[in-house]
């Protein structure tokens, strides 16, 4: 009897497979480096000045180095 079922079973998952099914947890398409289960990954940068984090779209680059803002920014400069 239990063997019969498991029989079932699996014709039943081949026909389902046959024809275009899809098995969750099994048929997952891997996600690329670039996305996340949230969505995509932002690469993020720290103030040169302040250590606040930033995406890097956000980010002013001088000489190099990423500031959050202008006023860390001018900060850094009088510094030098």
């Amino acid at each position: 009897m239990i063997l019969k079922l498991i029989i079932f079973l699996l014709v039943a998952g081949f026909v389902y497979r046959f024809f275009g099914g899809k098995i969750p947890f099994i048929d997952k398409k891997p996600l690329s480096k670039e996305e996340h289960e949230f969505g995509q990954i932002e690469a993020t940068s720290e103030c040169a000045h302040c250590g606040t984090y930033m995406t890097e779209d956000d980010a002013l680059i001088y000489h190099r180095k990423a500031y959050c803002s202008n006023e860390c920014l001018e900060a850094s400069k009088k510094l030098k």
